[in-house]
């Protein structure tokens, strides 16, 4: 087997050394030329550092090579636009015309951010990016749209001056009175300036700089109401007559007239309101104030109402019933509410005689209550004061006063008051004239002796326990008054600046009774309710501050041209002065202490006082001796 190696071609190596020669001149050339292109682009970036390239312009202003202040300075010289172009606004039905710079309507050039923009052309993006937009301005050249700003407050200033021109309110149909009459005018349409569509007009021409002709879009605006003439004749008709409160049925206690309401009076509490109905049509719809016709009723209410007088009993021992001593009177009260609703329902018809409409107010203690259904079931106290010595005129108006408390039915709660069942006091009411006690001495005076009823009231409500509200001492200690509880437990009373108040604080009625007893010359009160089980402790009185009987020396001597001829008559007897306290502590039924109070009296020493009459000289009271000259 024979093998042969491949023979080798030496010529192939002179060529390609000869190839390496070749292609080495342009190679070099390449390189030569990109360092030049390279030398020369960057010369031209130095040439423009802080400067514009070359090409680029706005609105045909050439910025090629500016700095930043000559570019601002070139445009602002180069666009007048703002200041001298004109913006004309035609009012076609018209032909009226306004005109108004660019500037006056708020455009002008921002010519540094217009510069700040140019400055950027060839400087924003990746190198590559740069280099060919900076080759593009200076090759082609580069325009940029101007930076425009519209200052909108003086834009819409601007706009608003031409609305002013236009803008009308739209008027509804309205109503007024013309004394009793009512005079009705017809709505007015009204116009309005389209501002919203004449700045989407104006986009358009101000951003190409260009003069404008803008077309004025004016609409109409139409009434709510534009015409109602049924609602002046539905008020005429309610104004046509005056208007007349009465009283249903005549009131015995009640001298009230009808009472008239002139439309001048009605008209100036109508009121009109635009309501829309089912299909969309506006109308007037009349109303009337409703708190001022409650405030003109209210007047009356004073008049009218009356409080309901509950009935009077006594309390049968025996089979433990009340048994009617009075019978109830029912209050009333006028219903403004009822009344007002009574007059919206005639006041659009003929019929203009409106009746009061009253609500009678029966009382609790009606004439057939129970003693079950008030809770009044046992006696809970029971309290007596004597009269020992009172004259004639005293005891009738004791007797006569007492008579005024008898089957008193107090509600639960309720504050009692001695004056308002009290009454009046004169001798048309049934009292005498006799002693009584002002300003801390003795005088005549109708009524003496209505402090005893008080007093032994005041008794009667200390032990049983409730809250006394107010109570009053004498000048004065009284004799009357000693016996019994004695100071420290009197209350007078002098309507209707001075009176007697306690709460009943239990949720049941409390009956009052008294019993005037001539032969014992005895008052006596008896509470009836349904016990709570209270306990009832005094303490005292405590006297301090003491000062002594008057001697005979300061006896006081005053002259009665009634009294008989030579005669005298002692009134009050020498007492000494003193502050008398009362403690009194109320536990319930539990034992615990439910009030606590100290009740105060202050007296002022009181000497002998002596009437004296005709034929008694001065000086010689001595020689007399409650009766005739010995």
């Amino acid at each position: 087997m024979q093998a042969s190696l491949p023979s080798v071609a030496l010529g192939n190596g002179r060529f390609l050394r000869n190839l390496g020669y070749l292609l080495a001149v342009p190679l070099v050339g390449f390189v030569i030329a990109t360092l030049v292109f390279a030398a020369a682009v960057s010369t031209y970036r130095g040439r423009h550092d802080g400067r514009i390239y070359t090409g680029v312009s706005v609105l045909g202003v050439d910025l090629s090579g500016m700095a930043p202040d000559e570019a601002q300075a070139a445009l602002s010289d180069a666009v007048p636009y703002p200041q001298a172009a004109v913006v004309t606004f035609v009012y076609a039905p018209t032909g009226q015309t306004w005109q108004k710079t660019p500037a006056e309507l708020g455009l002008s050039l921002d010519a540094e951010a217009t510069v700040a923009a140019a400055l950027q052309v060839g400087r924003d993006g990746a190198p590559s990016a740069r280099f060919r937009e900076m080759v593009q301005s200076w090759y082609y050249g580069r325009s940029l749209p101007p930076t425009l700003v519209v200052n909108e407050a003086q834009l819409e200033a601007g706009l608003n001056d031409i609305a002013a021109l236009f803008d009308e309110p739209a008027v509804n149909a309205s109503l007024r009175f013309d004394g009793e009459t009512a005079v009705y005018t017809p709505g007015q349409v009204g116009r309005s300036l389209n501002i919203a569509a004449i700045r989407d007009q104006l986009v358009v021409p101000m951003s190409a700089f260009r003069p404008a002709i803008i077309e004025l879009p004016v609409t109409d605006k139409i009434p709510a109401v534009y015409d109602d003439p049924d609602a002046a004749y539905r008020i005429q008709q309610t104004l046509s007559a005056p208007i007349t409160f009465y009283l249903q049925e005549p009131l015995a206690d009640l001298d009230l007239e009808r009472v008239t309401l002139s439309p001048a009076e009605l008209a100036q509490w109508l009121r009109f309101e635009l309501e829309t109905d089912a299909d969309g049509v506006a109308h007037h719809q009349l109303y009337f104030d409703d708190n001022a016709i409650r405030h003109w009723l209210s007047q009356f209410a004073g008049q009218i109402d009356r409080e309901p007088v509950n009935a009077r009993f006594y309390f049968d021992d025996n089979t433990r019933e009340l048994v009617l001593v009075s019978p109830h009177v029912n209050g009333r009260r006028l219903d403004i509410e009822a009344t007002l609703e009574r007059f919206k329902q005639q006041i659009g018809t003929s019929s203009h005689a409106i009746p009061f409409i009253l609500e009678d107010i029966v009382p609790v203690a009606h004439s057939g209550a129970t003693a079950a259904e008030l809770g009044i079931t046992e006696l809970i106290r029971e309290q007596t004061t004597w009269f020992y010595g009172s004259s004639d005129a005293r005891m009738h108006n004791i007797a006569r006063s007492a008579a005024n408390f008898y089957g008193i039915v107090i509600a639960p709660y309720e504050e009692f008051s001695f004056n308002k069942y009290l009454g009046s006091i004169s001798e048309d009411d049934g009292y005498t004239e006799g002693l009584i006690i002002v300003g801390g001495q003795t005088i005549k005076g109708i009524g003496g002796g209505v402090c005893q009823v008080s007093t032994t009231m005041y008794q009667t409500a200390f032990w049983s326990g409730f809250p006394i509200v107010e109570r009053w001492e004498h000048g004065y200690w009284l004799d009357y008054y000693n016996d019994g509880e004695g100071p420290g437990m009197d209350a007078t009373v002098y309507s209707p600046v001075v009176d007697l108040r306690f709460v009943n604080n239990t949720p049941y009625h409390l009956l009052i009774e008294n019993y005037y007893n001539e032969e014992n010359e005895a008052l006596t009160f008896k509470f009836y309710s349904t016990s709570m089980g209270r306990t009832v402790e005094k303490e005292g009185p405590v006297f301090t501050n003491e000062t002594e009987v008057p001697s005979s020396e300061e006896d006081r001597w005053e002259f009665d041209p009634d009294i008989p001829f030579g005669t005298t008559e002692q009134i009050d007897w020498a007492t000494q002065g003193a502050d008398v306290s009362v403690h009194r502590i109320v536990k319930n039924a539990d034992g615990e202490v439910i009030d606590d109070r100290v009740f105060n009296s202050h007296y002022i020493p009181y000497p002998n006082t002596f009437h004296y009459g005709p034929g008694v000289e001065p000086f010689d009271y001595a020689t007399v001796v409650n009766g005739e000259r010995p």
